[in-house]
């Protein structure tokens, strides 16, 4: 583990158009983003999503560390396929595509594993493109203008300033523990390294504590924020617009026959399914065994 493989969850800068818009304006994308994933199963639309979240990582500069987002991706998707292949999420009858041994397969499964997996990488990749591309002090500022209760947006904002930091403490302690003839990689090394990063953290908050006491952080007065804010013309625009186009798909898909759910019209052949099931299962096993293996083999 080291912050070369972790998670992208911290600000990265930039100057670019999507770092520029306002973070209410984010906020409002990410939000109705997720409310039409959840609201259609159409896998057009999902995906189409994702693509777009995509071009916006693009612009924003922070198309690589997204990619580490797909290490996390590979082998949900893969458990989602299987599973759903196995005992699909639809309503009964459902459509036996092979037997093997007292194993059934079915083939209605696998549109719904598309569509939870599409869900998934659609609303992660956009809500990561938005942390990375956003101030977190901006983002404190932003759910102040929106009325949020203070407290709430303390720990919001702390969160996304303390995973990263959490995450290149315990890459810190990997490489002590390595310079001393320790493990460095794998599980087996990843465990000892909690005591001092707990340590850590317990130190980290009674700081922090002490400095919310001394600038009066439980005051009633008025919260004040060093940097600011303001939201242009593009910003309204970027907003509107974005939260008109989400929205008037969501209405379509489901006002519209058919196009909420679409495993009625689009089929996969039983060769696909198979495919499709046995490359999951196979993926899966490997990420369970190879993970097993490396820690017992650094043991």
């Amino acid at each position: 583990m080291s912050m070369n493989t972790s998670m992208p969850t911290g600000m990265i800068p930039g100057n670019s158009i999507i770092h520029r818009i306002h973070p209410v304006t984010k906020i409002l994308w990410v939000v109705v983003y997720v409310i039409l994933a959840f609201t259609t199963q159409n896998i057009f639309i999902l995906y189409g999503m994702a693509v777009f979240a995509v071009v916006l990582a693009l612009l924003g500069g922070v198309f690589r560390p997204l990619l580490k987002a797909l290490y996390l991706i590979v082998p949900v998707g893969s458990s989602l396929i299987a599973l759903q292949v196995l005992g699909p999420a639809a309503d009964k009858p459902w459509t036996v595509l092979a037997e093997v041994g007292f194993v059934t397969l079915y083939g209605d499964g696998f549109y719904y594993a598309l569509v939870l997996l599409g869900r998934i990488v659609s609303s992660m990749l956009l809500s990561l493109v938005m942390v990375m591309t956003t101030h977190p002090s901006d983002l404190f500022l932003a759910f102040s203008k929106l009325k949020m209760p203070y407290t709430f947006n303390f720990m919001l904002s702390m969160t996304l300033q303390l995973i990263p930091v959490f995450q290149r403490e315990v890459s810190l302690v990997l490489s002590a523990q390595k310079s001393r003839g320790m493990k460095g990689s794998g599980f087996a090394a990843v465990l000892p390294s909690f005591v001092p990063v707990f340590v850590g953290a317990i130190e980290r908050v009674q700081q922090l504590s002490i400095s919310l006491e001394s600038r009066g952080f439980g005051s009633s007065g008025e919260k004040t924020s060093y940097r600011q804010v303001t939201a242009r013309t593009q910003d309204w625009l970027y907003g509107i617009g974005g939260a008109i186009v989400m929205v008037g798909l969501m209405v379509y898909s489901i006002m519209q026959p058919g196009l909420w759910n679409l495993s009625d019209m689009v089929s996969f052949s039983p060769r696909t399914i198979l495919t499709s099931f046995t490359v999951a299962v196979t993926v899966f096993s490997s990420v369970i065994l190879g993970a097993t293996f490396l820690s017992f083999r650094q043991s």
